[in-house]
């Protein structure tokens, strides 16, 4: 009786090495696609908003 279970572990042990040897194995076989760098765009003169009297009120109303 124990011999048997002896040889169902290492049955179930000698599958899950082969398991995981296969996942590894194909881990390494694929590799992410590279991603292309976007053209960057420069803002810096870009208009945020607008200086209106709404805005002056605001600010001012912040100060104090």
């Amino acid at each position: 009786m124990k011999n048997k279970q002896e040889d169902d572990r290492r049955s179930f042990l000698k599958h899950v090495l082969v398991g995981t040897a296969a996942v590894v194995g194909t881990a390494a076989i694929v590799r992410p696609g590279k991603a292309k760098s976007a053209p960057t765009v420069n803002h810096l003169e870009e208009t945020l908003y607008y200086e209106s009297e709404d805005f002056k009120n605001y600010y001012k109303t912040l100060r104090s």
